[in-house]
This record gives C-alpha cells, structure tokens and sequence, in this order.
C-alpha cells in the first residue's frame, strides 16, 4: 500500500465501504427472511398428537381389502371378518346387503336394479341379517 496514490487508496475505501454495507444489508435480508419463517411456520415436536393426526394420512392398499361385485359395482371390504359373514351367504343375499348397507340404495332401488319386488329384497334382507348375526356369534372368538 505505500506504491500506491491516494486516489488509488481512496477508491480501496470506497469499495472496502461498498462491500460491508453489501454484507451488512444482506445479513439484515437473512435475519428478517429467517424472522418471517419462525413467525409462519411451527415445528413438529410442538404439535398435540390432535395436530398431527390432522397433518397424517394412511394409505389404503387394495392388497388390505377384500371386493365384491355386485352389477357394475366393485366394493371393498377392510374387515375380513365381515368379508368372510358375507361370503358365507347366498349371491343374493351378499347383492341385497352389500348395496343396501355399503352403497346406501333403499329396497325400493335395489328392487328395480335386480328386478325384483320390493318385499322380496325386504325378504332377503332380514335372512341375510339374520344369518350374518349368527355367523358373527359363532366366529366371535376365532382369531
């Protein structure tokens, strides 16, 4: 630095200046930017496990299910205890409960989907209840 004039040291003051202020503005820009983050977002370990169930999800896997077909209809079953009830009844019966119970149709719809009369789906209905109950009762404590 002694070779050097004084213009020469002075525009190395200037721009040693201009680097801390560039510097110092930018350290200002992080703390401000890391301000903002801290203020929106909230970490995981300080959620309730309420929180968290909201924010989680579970997958559904066909390999899980067991399906029925019933006309155009394919319907899964999670629970193989129930899977199993069902299979034990007539194609009728699992027709007339599986629409009625795990798609919402009144006798009435399934009536006409099936071409039948309305008493003889309510007919069904209540021998299929009947001997999913049974079928329940029997297999209860089986695991």
């Amino acid at each position: 630095m002694t070779n050097t004039s004084e213009y020469e040291k002075t525009i190395e003051h200037q721009f040693d200046s201009f680097c801390k202020t560039v510097l110092r503005n930018q350290a200002r820009n992080i703390y401000a930017e890391n301000k903002r983050w801290l203020n929106h977002f909230v970490s995981l370990e300080t959620l309730t496990p309420a929180d968290l169930a909201k924010l989680s999800g579970l997958d559904n896997y066909k390999v899980d299910s067991i399906f029925f077909s019933v006309l155009d209809y394919e319907i899964s079953i999670e629970d193989i205890r129930i899977a199993q009830a069902l299979e034990s009844l007539s194609k009728r019966q699992q027709d007339v409960i599986l629409l009625s119970f795990f798609l919402d149709m009144k006798d009435v719809d399934i009536a006409d989907l099936l071409h039948l009369a309305k008493s003889t789906i309510h007919h069904h209905k209540e021998n299929a209840l009947e001997a999913l109950r049974n079928y329940m009762e029997e297999h209860t404590y089986e695991e």
